[in-house]
């Protein structure tokens, strides 16, 4: 795991000045603390700071071919480098390391772009091509490590994290009104978009390619699920099981593959003890495992409920942190490191607990992904409680949605009813919207308001594939959730949680090969009843407890309207009403009175104040151009 960064210019011979790109470079130093390199030739610049993982010697980075034209940075792993370079030796190429990396530069050699297709892996990585003065860029597949970019007259600046291009100097901090509706909408920022007009994201599975000044991006991979009706069941659910269970078996084997230990996060619910189990089918050793406990004991599932460690059979070696009250100070160091504001506040656990880790390992293996492969969110069982209603009048369904005990009782129901009855994103947004999306834009400054406005009609897209409406409604939730929330919220801020403490999180149930089998089981199978994940719980039933396999999910969860009710000194300050004229995002009398209002019992309140703090602070990192104190 590493970060990434450079600038590629549209004059071939503009030079590259040294001390901006080692800028770029240093401002990521806690996602490689172990070294740093760089390519510096007329017109581009590439450089990285790495964390070593595989071949600690002489993976260092850049990594060129035999002859130099073609040079390589990258941020993540590639599983498959032990087979890809067996597959190279044997068409000619010389490897000057044992690095996973270095399969890249052989393979784009033989394939030119398409050499992502042989990739198996998590990356987002950069690739310049002396002769061809090409830049390309890539993104893995799911989205599990970032790319940014932004693209002037001058050229194309690049980072695997947005502060890194700010470092450059060459791109203007404007802020993308857009995306911070999407923050208040849904908790997070719809992608290309980032809260900056001029830098994007990458999308998982796309390519961009940048020479003489012009610029163009192909996808390579997508989702794809079976035509409602070829889904019934070819096969009974005991042959799915077990090829599920050996499918995981081999993703976790390959994503054991490194030079420095691996451990694996732990709590209580299926996803995570299904790697840690599995991992410790692969060792002979006690497989080391970190947890997450909280003060308050409304969130702690850890200390109510038994898990992996607490049977011996499984020779676990757990340690665990404590989040409390006092932690929500770690809130400037989250929003340094998301580089995004936020509205639960989940990521500040996610450090805690990767600070942990830290302390004994460098790599950890964790479950994320399975409740996107599997349907295992609350949305997909009140999705499918829904259906039923799907065929009455939309005015009924808009009558229903607006009935006070149904609003009351079941907002998710309530917004769903609410909802476009064709499946796609706009339908899709109403499904996750975090709830806050129920005040209006009075929450906005005048100012803000206005540009608001003129915006009103630039409605985001996501394209489609041409045979999704003859999918499973069930697929096609899964394909959003995939597409949009999974890369802009899930592994955004587990890469950005992970590597504010230099380890790398590694995501088995991502494994491309692991999620294009996961398409092809049946709906039905993925949720039996209102059980979610059953297939998951079938695979696994003969590998884990049966209390931890039938246990019902309980996500991450982070005690925010606690945190909101006990501001410390710096959070108070920034909701001042001075302070928020100054900033110029928010209507200060507004917030101030919801900082009056506020009570334990008005969740909304909290992610609505959470967010408006998330906001303020980050103008103070970002646009102003701070980095905090860290601890």
């Amino acid at each position: 795991m590493c970060g990434i960064c450079g600038v590629a210019y549209s004059h071939p011979e503009r030079p590259v000045e040294r001390e901006m790109l080692r800028q770029m470079t240093e401002i990521m130093a806690h996602r490689g603390p172990d070294s740093q390199g760089f390519h510096i030739a007329p017109g581009v610049g590439l450089g990285i700071r790495r964390l070593s993982i595989i071949d600690l010697e002489t993976g260092d980075q850049p990594i060129s071919n035999e002859d130099g034209s073609i040079t390589v940075v990258c941020n993540g792993e590639i599983y498959n480098f032990k087979e890809l370079r067996k597959e190279l030796l044997a068409r000619g190429h010389r490897f000057k390391t044992h690095s996973d990396i270095e399969s890249i530069v052989h393979l784009y050699e033989d394939h030119g772009e398409e050499c992502v297709n042989y990739l198996r892996g998590m990356f987002g990585l950069a690739l310049w091509d002396r002769n061809r003065r090409l830049l390309m860029l890539a993104r893995d597949r799911l989205g599990i490590k970032p790319l940014f970019y932004a693209i002037n007259r001058e050229g194309i600046y690049f980072g695997s994290e947005l502060k890194s291009i700010l470092m450059s100097g060459g791109i203007e901090r404007d802020m993308d009104v857009k995306a911070l509706k999407d923050l208040f909408n849904l908790g997070f920022v719809l992608s290309p978009k980032t809260l900056f007009t001029r830098i994007r994201r990458l999308l998982p599975g796309h390519y961009l390619i940048y020479r003489d000044g012009k610029s163009s991006i192909r996808q390579y991979w997508d989702v794809r699920f079976p035509a409602r009706g070829e889904d019934t069941a070819r096969r009974s659910q005991q042959e799915w099981a077990e090829s599920l269970r050996a499918k995981l078996e081999e993703s976790v084997r390959i994503h054991l593959r490194s030079d420095v230990p691996v451990g694996a996060w732990l709590s209580s619910g299926i996803d995570s003890s299904s790697i840690a189990s599995l991992m410790s089918m692969n060792s002979d050793r006690p497989i080391e495992t970190f947890s997450l406990a909280f003060e308050n004991q409304r969130f702690d599932e850890i200390s109510q409920q038994k898990t992996l460690k607490d049977f011996e059979v499984y020779n676990v070696n757990n340690r665990q942190a404590l989040c409390t009250a006092k932690d929500f100070e770690l809130l400037p160091e989250a929003v340094w490191h998301c580089e995004d504001p936020f509205t639960t506040g989940v990521e500040i656990p996610q450090m805690i607990l990767s600070q942990l880790a830290s302390n004994s390992v460098k790599v950890v293996l964790t479950g994320e992904g399975s409740d996107e492969i599997f349907g295992g969110y609350p949305w997909f069982i009140t999705h499918k409680l829904l259906q039923p209603f799907t065929i009455l009048p939309r005015r009924m369904q808009r009558f229903l949605a607006r009935m006070p005990a149904v609003r009351r009782r079941w907002p998710r129901a309530s917004r769903i009813l609410r909802a476009p009855s064709e499946m796609n994103l706009a339908r899709y947004k109403f499904i996750i919207d975090s709830g806050i999306s129920e005040f209006d834009d009075r929450i906005f400054s005048d100012d803000l308001r206005y540009k608001l406005s003129d915006q009103a009609g630039v409605e985001d897209s996501l394209s489609l594939p041409q045979e999704f409406n003859s999918w499973h409604t069930f697929s096609q939730l899964q394909y959003l959730e995939m597409k949009v929330r999974l890369p802009d919220y899930i592994t955004r801020h587990l890469d950005a949680a992970s590597m504010a403490y230099s380890l790398e999180a590694r995501v088995p149930f991502l494994d491309h090969e692991l999620v294009e089998f996961s398409t092809q089981i049946p709906p039905s199978l993925k949720m039996r009843g209102v059980q979610e994940k059953h297939i998951l719980r079938q695979a696994m039933r003969d590998v884990l407890p049966r209390e931890i396999a039938q246990r019902k999910k309980r996500g991450l969860s982070a005690p925010y309207t606690e945190w909101v009710g006990n501001l410390p000194a710096f959070a108070s300050e920034l909701l001042s009403e001075k302070r928020l004229r100054e900033k110029g995002y928010f209507n200060a009398k507004l917030v101030a009175r919801l900082v009056e209002q506020w009570e334990p019992g008005k969740a909304i309140y909290g992610k609505y104040l959470m967010g408006i703090l998330g906001v303020q602070l980050w103008d103070d990192l970002f646009m102003k151009g701070c980095k905090p104190q860290m601890q």
